[in-house]
């Protein structure tokens, strides 16, 4: 018997490591109730956005698949290393691999750091090309990697967590996590429109950290150095 979409989203996230699904939908980018609605068949159908948003986080799964059950629910592999393990760049990038810039950048998620000095290459990071194509942007030029600190992502970014940072995306482009410098504060936090008041708020994962709100009037104080794309847990870093 075929699966429901609730069955199938269930079971992708679970094999794809995720037992919470806040977590899981943290990390995607989408509201844990939106996700629960899926998961429990409130919500008939997957679309758009937020599939898109999904098939980032569970790599595993064909989108096709979590949509409507068709085809084969796993993704293909051919020809290259089944893990996404980097790296440090030696003088040729390895057959099946690309290679990223490393930044001397941290993003911060405690109450953010003071700094307004451009952050520089310090190494290259050669990742597995199939991860790369399945998770990150179509121009992996706009990609480059920075080190995260703090706790107030904590459940979805970690403390010394790598973070890919989509760099072509400089502005507000809906709900999601982000880099951004905000009154002289480098911070990665997830950025969200306040319907109530119309303002942008700053949301942390961590209830240590309340949310702050951006007014209209405060929007240009807040610069985006780009979009979060995924991160990766590596403690050898």
């Amino acid at each position: 018997m075929a699966m429901t979409l609730g069955e199938r989203l269930t079971h992708a996230r679970v094999e794809s490591g995720y037992n919470e699904p806040a977590i899981a939908a943290h990390k995607a980018g989408i509201s844990p109730s939106a996700l629960y609605q899926l998961e429990d068949g409130t919500t008939k159908s997957l679309k758009g956005t937020t599939a898109v948003q999904l098939g980032r986080v569970y790599t595993d799964f064909r989108i096709e698949w979590l949509i409507d059950g068709s085809g084969p629910a796993k993704r293909e592999r051919i020809g290259v290393a089944d893990e996404p393990a980097t790296y440090v760049a030696g003088s040729e990038t390895p057959v099946g691999y690309v290679r990223l810039p490393l930044l001397n950048m941290e993003g911060d998620m405690g109450y953010g750091t003071y700094s307004d000095e451009q952050p520089d290459v310090v190494k290259f990071l050669d990742v597995a090309e199939w991860w790369a194509r399945q998770n990150l942007p179509r121009d992996l030029d706009r990609v480059k990697l920075i080190s995260s600190r703090g706790d107030s992502m904590a459940g979805v970014i970690n403390h010394g967590d790598v973070v890919f940072v989509d760099t072509g995306i400089d502005h507000y482009e809906g709900e999601g996590i982000y880099v951004f410098n905000w009154q002289g504060r480098a911070l990665i936090k997830r950025l969200v429109p306040n319907l109530r008041t119309g303002r942008l708020q700053i949301q942390s994962a961590n209830p240590a950290y309340p949310p702050e709100d951006v007014a209209p009037e405060e929007i240009e104080q807040l610069h985006i150095a780009g979009r979060v794309a995924a991160w990766w847990t590596l403690r050898n870093f």
